[in-house]
């Protein structure tokens, strides 16, 4: 349960730890009224919010809950990175402050009040955007008062009472998408130098228990045929022997490792670890080593791609080597703070206006990114291969360099 301090410690450093800790409340504060006095300026009217409905003129942001201020999307791009944030943690943060100033009034009196975290208020708030405003408004009077101690627990069987008192049609519906929650996913994201990946998964129970008995009976086989690894480790090969030879599964497969690899490797350093673009993260030349050796692996050796040459092709759309390429260079949207992978590639200066389809005319972008150049007032300029430009609708310049590091 959290603590309340009653009196001041005679320790200076505590002290100072405190008045830091109330400093940085107060910040939080002075930006959360800031983000809401620029919601006010850029708040859509009524037959604004009918023309923003159109997204060839500037898509319409319901953000919050219903009832919660429209904002113009192009708009809100900026308030993003003059946040520090990139354009989905800066929606969020504006969803949430909207939420919470329209719909959660106790809660947002208590937080300006210094009485709540913000962190704390914008939790509640992430989960009754999707409530009716009754629910929202029955979960502010339940749970502010007590939201500096109760449990999130209590937070979670407010916001369900509340949806299923005032919305009772979509929880069912959540009840419903609950029983297709399944699911198994990698966390490629999370590969180090160590070579590892985490994995996660929610199983129907009775495939849960045959996969249970298969890495049971792969480990044991693996013990028996010599192995000393630890009975969790073999757990884990067993599983990737049930990936590449689908052994519990009565399918037409070839088996076998088909993966290909950018690898960037410093020749004169073979210690230093090198750089997968496909899960954009480092890797020990010892891994790829070992890799390579696996038996049923199916290595594919690429040429070496000069990411500062610039192919061009007469037609509009670009060859498979320029994509591969453009690919190879951006990485990821080139918007500033975006890490979206599925992209377009767009031509920086129009085609039909004379831009090339060349690499040094084209960049990746992710669709929302892409309307807002095309649509938002939102320009960029390539300075180098890889280094961009991006200036915003209110002159905001914004470097973004996706050059590779010696």
């Amino acid at each position: 349960m959290p603590t309340t301090t009653r009196a001041r410690s005679s320790d200076p450093l505590l002290h100072a730890v405190r008045s830091r800790r109330e400093t940085e409340a107060r910040d939080q504060v002075a930006t959360l009224t800031a983000v809401l006095d620029w919601s006010v300026a850029n708040t859509a009217d009524e037959v604004e919010t009918a023309e923003l409905l159109d997204p060839m003129v500037e898509p319409a942001l319901h953000l919050g809950g219903s009832g919660c201020p429209v904002i113009g999307e192009y708009a809100a791009l900026d308030l993003a990175l003059s946040l520090g944030m990139s354009t989905d943690g800066g929606l969020a943060y504006l969803g949430k402050a909207l939420e919470l100033r329209h719909r959660l009034p106790r809660l947002y009196a208590r937080v300006v009040g210094l009485e709540v975290s913000l962190w704390k208020a914008f939790r509640v708030a992430e989960q009754t955007i999707a409530l009716p405003p009754a629910g929202a408004t029955h979960v502010d009077r339940v749970i502010s008062p007590f939201l500096h101690t109760c449990s999130w627990a209590q937070v979670d069987r407010a916001v369900e009472a509340a949806r299923a008192a005032y919305d009772p049609a979509e929880a069912e519906r959540r009840r419903l998408v609950a029983a297709e929650g399944r699911h198994a996913t990698l966390d490629v994201a999370s590969a180090t130098t160590t070579g590892t990946v985490d994995m996660r998964a929610t199983l129907d129970l009775a495939d849960a228990l045959d996969l249970d008995a298969a890495l049971r009976d792969g480990a044991q086989r693996l013990a028996d045929l010599g192995s000393t690894d630890t009975l969790d480790v073999r757990r884990s090969h067993a599983l990737g022997e049930i990936a590449r030879h689908q052994l519990t599964l009565d399918l037409e497969t070839t088996g076998g490792r088909g993966v290909t690899i950018y690898a960037h490797l410093d020749p004169t350093d073979p210690d230093t670890p090198a750089v997968l673009d496909n899960i954009l993260t480092p890797v020990l030349v010892e891994q790829i080593k070992t890799w390579c050796q696996t038996a049923g692996t199916k290595v594919t050796i690429k040429p070496v791609i000069d990411l500062t040459s610039d192919p061009t092709t007469t037609a509009y759309r670009p060859t498979d080597a320029i994509r591969e390429q453009v690919t190879l260079r951006d990485r990821t949207c080139v918007f500033p703070d975006c890490g979206r992978r599925k992209v377009d590639l767009d031509h920086i200066d129009p085609f039909d206006l004379g831009g090339p389809t060349s690499a040094h005319n084209l960049a990746m972008l992710c669709r929302r990114h892409h309307r807002a150049k095309t649509h938002g007032r939102w320009s960029y300029r390539m300075l180098q291969p890889g280094l961009y430009e991006w200036t915003s609708p209110t002159g905001a310049t914004y470097l973004v360099d996706r050059r590779r590091r010696p």
